[in-house]
C-alpha cells in the first residue's frame, strides 16, 4: 500500500505554499496556524478544477471555498453547525446549505459531479457511511478532493511533549486530550489507512498530497495546541490575535517565517496532513 501512495504522490514547491499563504493570509491575518494549514491546501487545491454541481461536505462558513474556486456557481454546502450553516448562507455563495450530518444526506444518487472536503472527515463519526454516502451522490466517474489529518497530527504534537519534559506529564496528557477533544479529532489515520477507506468506498485515488511535513507539522502543532489552551474565558489564541492585530507587519513578517522553515524542511513526503484526488470508480 505505502508504495501504491508513493507512486501516486505530488509534492508542493516552496513558491506554491508561499503564494498559498500570500492568498490565505488575507482572509485570517492574525491567526498564524490558520494560515500555516490553509496555505498548504491552497497550493494543492490550485492542481485541481471541480466539475459543477458541487458538493462541500463541512462547508463551515464558506469562505475558504470561495476564496479558492470563487469562478464556481453551482454548489451545495452541508454542515452539522446552525451558526457556520447561517453564516454560509449570508454569503450568498451557495445554491443552498443544509444542516445535517454527513452520512444522511437526501440527496440522490448521481446528484453531482464533484465532491470537496476540506479539513472535515477526520472529524466525523461514521466514517465509512460518510464515504458510501458521498460515492452514492457522485456521478459515475465523478471526482473527489478532500484534505484531512494523518497520524502524524498525533504523533508530532509539541506542546504536550514540552509540558511532559518539564516535569508535568498529567498536564501535558490533559492537554493532548483537551485538544483531540476540542477537534473532535475521531479518524487521524495514516494516509494508507485513509488509502483503504477510500477504495473500499469505491474510489480509487489518482493523487495524494502530504502537506505540513514534520518540521512545519510540529511547529504548526506546537501553536495550534497553545491556541486553543484555556486562558479564563478566552483561549490563549484570543489574546494573541487581539495582540498581532496591533502589529501592521505581521502577515509579511509571519510570511518570511514560514519561508524559513520551508528551507529547513528535510523530509516532505510524509505530512500531518494529506490531501486526495480521487475518483469514484
Amino acid at each position: 500500500m505505502c508504495k501504491d501512495i508513493c507512486l501516486k504522490q505530488h509534492l508542493l514547491s516552496t513558491k506554491e505554499i508561499l503564494d498559498g499563504y500570500q492568498v490565505v493570509s488575507k482572509l485570517y491575518p492574525h491567526i498564524p496556524p490558520m494560515t500555516m494549514w490553509r496555505a498548504w491546501e491552497y497550493a494543492a487545491y490550485k492542481h485541481y478544477n471541480l466539475t459543477e454541481p458541487v458538493l462541500d461536505i463541512g462547508c463551515g462558513d464558506g469562505q475558504f471555498f470561495r476564496l479558492v474556486w470563487p469562478e464556481i456557481r453551482d454548489v451545495i454546502g452541508v454542515d452539522i453547525e446552525p451558526g457556520v450553516v447561517k453564516a454560509a448562507k449570508e454569503t450568498g455563495f451557495y445554491r443552498d446549505v443544509y444542516i445535517i450530518p454527513a452520512h444522511d444526506m437526501p440527496f440522490a444518487p448521481g446528484s453531482f459531479a464533484s465532491v470537496f472536503a476540506n479539513c472535515s472527515l477526520e472529524h466525523m463519526d461514521h466514517l465509512p457511511e460518510v464515504l458510501e454516502c458521498i460515492a452514492r451522490v457522485l456521478h459515475s466517474g465523478g471526482t473527489f478532493l478532500l484534505s484531512v489529518a494523518t497520524d502524524k497530527f498525533l504523533e508530532w504534537a509539541s506542546l504536550p511533549l514540552l509540558i511532559s519534559c518539564v516535569g508535568v506529564p498529567e498536564r501535558a496528557v490533559f492537554l493532548q486530550d483537551e485538544y483531540i477533544s476540542f477537534h473532535h479529532l475521531v479518524n487521524p489515520l495514516s494516509p494508507q489507512k485513509w488509502v483503504g477507506q477510500l477504495e473500499s468506498a469505491g474510489f480509487e485515488v489518482l493523487e495524494y498530497m502530504p502537506i505540513l511535513p514534520e518540521l512545519n507539522g510540529r511547529i504548526f502543532l506546537f501553536i495550534d495546541n497553545l491556541w486553543h489552551v484555556k486562558l479564563g474565558m478566552k483561549e490563549i489564541g484570543g489574546f494573541l490575535e487581539e495582540y498581532f492585530a496591533t502589529l501592521p507587519n505581521f502577515p509579511i513578517a509571519f510570511g518570511e517565517i514560514m519561508h524559513g522553515l520551508l528551507n529547513a524542511e528535510k523530509i516532505w513526503q510524509i505530512g500531518c496532513g494529506a490531501v486526495f484526488y480521487v475518483r469514484k470508480t
